[in-house]
C-alpha cells in the first residue's frame, strides 16, 4: 500500500468540499484510513455544519475518523498527524504566495517544510476531483530517491496515468568561470552538450535498473538550479503534479532568505505536489 492513513486538515474554505472529496477519492483509491482533522472551536453549531459538508462529499462516517483541536494549526495539525500516524496529510494552498506572507510562513508552507510524513499539497482542487494524468517526477540517485519514484509509479498506475516524466536536474559549477578562461563560447556550449548527454544516459539506466513495468516512462536532464527548473518543466509540459523527495532536515526561516532548492517550487508552485517523505535513513 502506497499509503496506509490519509489525514486532511478541513475548513469551511471555498476549497473545503473539493479537499474533501478528493481525500475520499485517495482514501478509495489507496485502500486507506482516512482521518479529518478540524482546528477550532468545537460547538454544537460547528459541529453539526461539519458533519454536513463531510456528508455531502460522500464520506461515510464508519470511513473515517474525526479530531477537533483548538489552537495553532499547522502546529496542531503537524502533532495530530505526528501522533495519530498518518503517512499521507493533504492541504490546500495558493499557486503563489504573497511576498509578507511567503516570508512569515503561512500554514500550507509551514506544513510543507515541516511535516514529519508525506504531504499532497493541492493548489488546484475541482469537483468533481480530477485524477492524476501527468506525473512529473524527480529523480535523486540514492535509496530515497528510489523509495520516491517507486511510490509515484504505483500512484501513476493505479490512476492509469498517461504520461510518467521521470528527470533529473543538474548544475555545473564553475561554468561562468570556464567561459572567461577558455574564451570559447562554442567550447563551453559542446562542454555543456557533453555534460547533458553524460547525465541523460545516467538517468536511463537508473531507470532501467528500477526495472518498473507497465506506464512508459520518459526522461528529461535539466540543466538549472535546482527546484527552479523542475517547477518551469512541469508548467511547461502540462504536468499536473509533481513529485519530490523530503529533504532529510527541516526547512527554516534562513532556507527562505539564503533559498534552498525546494523553496523556488514553494513560493510559486506549478502545480499540485506531492512531497514524499523518506522511510528510511540513507545509507
Amino acid at each position: 500500500m502506497i499509503f496506509r492513513k490519509i489525514g486532511l486538515a478541513v475548513t469551511f474554505s471555498p476549497n473545503g468540499k473539493a479537499l474533501l472529496l478528493e481525500a475520499e477519492r485517495l482514501r478509495e483509491l489507496f485502500g486507506s484510513k482516512l482521518l479529518l482533522i478540524h482546528i477550532g472551536e468545537k460547538t454544537g453549531r460547528l459541529e453539526s455544519a461539519l458533519d454536513e459538508l463531510i456528508l455531502s462529499s460522500g464520506i461515510k462516517k464508519e470511513n473515517a475518523d474525526i479530531i477537533w483541536k483548538e489552537g495553532d494549526p499547522a502546529k496542531n495539525i503537524l502533532q495530530i498527524c505526528k501522533n495519530e500516524q498518518v503517512d499521507l496529510l493533504i492541504a490546500g494552498a495558493l499557486e503563489k504566495e504573497k511576498t509578507l506572507k511567503y516570508y512569515a510562513g503561512s500554514i500550507a508552507r509551514k506544513i510543507m517544510r515541516e511535516a514529519g510524513c508525506s504531504v499532497l499539497i493541492k493548489v488546484f482542487p475541482a469537483i468533481p476531483p480530477r485524477p492524476y494524468k501527468h506525473f512529473c517526477v524527480s529523480a535523486l540517485f540514492s535509496n530515497n530517491g528510489e523509495n520516491t519514484i517507486r511510490k509515484a509509479y504505483e500512484f501513476a498506475s493505479l490512476e492509469k496515468a498517461e504520461e510518467f516524466v521521470l528527470f533529473n536536474e543538474f548544475q555545473v559549477p564553475g561554468l561562468a568561470m570556464t567561459v572567461y578562461d577558455s574564451g570559447s563560447l562554442q567550447e563551453t556550449e559542446q562542454n555543456l552538450l557533453k555534460w547533458h548527454t553524460e547525465e541523460s544516459e545516467k538517468l536511463q539506466l537508473f531507470v532501467k535498473e528500477l526495472n518498473l513495468s507497465g506506464i512508459k516512462i520518459k526522461t528529461e536532464s535539466l540543466y538549472g538550479k535546482e527546484g527552479y527548473e523542475a517547477g518551469k518543466y512541469a508548467k511547461k509540459t502540462g504536468g499536473d503534479i509533481l513529485v519530490l523527495t523530503a529533504p532529510k532536515i527541516k526547512l527554516k526561516f534562513f532556507d527562505r532568505v539564503f533559498q534552498h532548492d525546494l523553496e523556488y517550487l514553494f513560493e510559486n508552485i506549478p502545480c499540485d505536489l506531492l512531497i514524499v517523505k523518506p522511510e528510511k535513513a540513507e545509507e
